[in-house]
C-alpha cells in the first residue's frame, strides 16, 4: 500500500514537471505570478517590495504588446525584401 502511495506521487510529480516544461512561456510565467499573488493573499509568503515592483512592470509591458512584453523583436525594422537570383547572373 505504501509503495503504490510513493509510485503514484512520484508519477504525479513526474506529469506536472512534464506539463510545466511544455507550456508556452508565456503561460509559465502567468501561472507563477497568479501563485504567488494567491501565496500572499493566503498568507504563505511575505510580500517583497522588489518582487511587487518586477510584478507590476511586467504587467505594465504585457499590456503594451501583444506578445508578453519582451524587447526581442523591437530592433526588427519590418519584413525583409525578396531577393531574385537567375542563373545567368551566377
Amino acid at each position: 500500500m505504501l509503495e503504490d502511495l510513493i509510485v503514484y506521487a512520484a508519477v504525479a510529480c513526474a506529469a506536472l514537471y512534464a506539463g510545466w516544461r511544455l507550456l508556452p512561456a508565456g503561460a509559465r510565467f502567468s501561472l507563477a505570478e497568479h501563485s504567488a499573488t494567491m501565496a500572499l493573499g493566503l498568507g504563505f509568503a511575505k510580500a517583497d517590495p522588489e518582487a511587487v515592483a518586477l510584478r507590476q512592470r511586467r504587467a505594465a509591458a504585457r499590456s503594451k504588446s501583444a506578445c508578453g512584453g519582451c524587447s526581442g523583436c523591437a530592433g526588427k525594422q519590418g519584413p525583409q525584401p525578396v531577393r531574385f537570383i537567375n542563373k545567368g547572373n551566377l
